[in-house]
Parts: structure tokens; C-alpha cells; sequence
């Protein structure tokens, strides 16, 4: 089971990574096999699937993003911990709210993500 201490460090790099742009720093999170589903990978990839799979797809997106939007910063609102996964709560870039479900394999990598977008109000 992930610790309290853990995690909170854990969502800090994250966090960081994601912020810094950094595609490499940001893809150390995940395994080679990882799925990966979002909403966004939908509207910026034109897959109406919204998922990726593997690494290499995954920085494609990703990359995709960081040049869409200038600006990344995320606002971790709550983070709440299950035995192999952890649920980010967080403003995301246009200061929607985001809810980020990452589950780990047992090197501590990210296998699979699902995230999840509040309706437009």
C-alpha cells in the first residue's frame, strides 16, 4: 500500500514534470506497455478512441500537448490512495477540474491512467 508520505512526494514530481515540459522527465512516470486514456487525447489526436497505448505513443501526445498549450500548471486540489493507485484531484490548464486515476505495476510505474474532466459549467 502507498504511504501518505509517498505519494504526496510522488504527486510533487509529478507535478513538476508535467510543468517543466520536460517529455522525458515526464514519461520516467510510465511503463513501456501503458494505456492511457483521456478525453483530451480525443480532441488533440482526432482519435475518437481517447486512448494511447505504449510509451511511444504516449509521447507523441503528450509532446502534442506540451506544444498546444504554453503553459502548464496544475493546482493539486486532493490526492486519495488505493492499494496500487492513487486519484489526482487537480485545475488542470484551463482551470478545469481534473481527476487523474493512476494505477502502478510492481516497479512503481504508471501501467494505466484514466483522466476525467469536469463538464463546462
Amino acid at each position: 500500500m502507498l504511504t501518505m508520505e509517498k505519494t504526496a512526494d510522488y504527486v510533487k514530481r509529478w507535478v513538476a514534470a508535467f510543468e517543466s515540459k520536460d517529455l522525458d522527465r515526464v514519461l520516467d512516470f510510465y511503463s513501456n506497455d501503458v494505456i492511457f486514456h483521456s478525453p483530451l487525447v480525443a480532441r488533440l489526436s482526432h482519435d475518437p478512441s481517447g486512448t494511447v497505448q505504449g510509451k511511444a505513443a504516449l509521447r507523441a501526445y503528450v509532446k502534442k500537448g506540451f506544444e498546444v498549450f504554453d503553459h502548464i500548471k496544475f493546482t493539486v486540489l486532493d490526492v486519495l490512495r488505493g492499494v496500487d493507485s492513487i486519484a489526482i484531484h487537480y485545475k488542470g490548464i484551463t482551470g478545469t477540474h481534473v481527476v487523474e486515476v493512476l494505477f502502478f505495476d510492481k516497479d512503481g510505474v504508471v501501467r494505466e491512467s484514466y483522466v476525467h474532466y469536469a463538464s463546462p459549467e
